[in-house]
């Protein structure tokens, strides 16, 4: 199993975390292309992933709504 959404967040957090103190610190360059091709992956990643997630629970919401009317039928 891939990392879930919130672990994708944290990492998200942290890389940009990370970016504001370099640039308080006046660093130069604050990112370079890979940082930004990473952070740029991750976040599609975990888009990804969330989408992912909500389709499976509203495709397992429908099911159950589906059972709930077969049974009353």
């Amino acid at each position: 199993m891939g990392r879930k959404p919130e672990d994708y967040a944290r990492l998200l957090a942290s890389a940009l975390c990370k970016l504001h103190a370099a640039e308080c610190r006046g660093a130069s360059p604050l990112m370079s292309e890979d940082s930004v091709r990473v952070i740029r992956e991750t976040i599609a990643a975990a888009m990804d992933d969330a989408c992912k997630i909500h389709i499976e629970r509203e495709v397992a919401a429908m099911r159950e709504r589906r059972d709930r009317i077969r049974l009353h039928s």
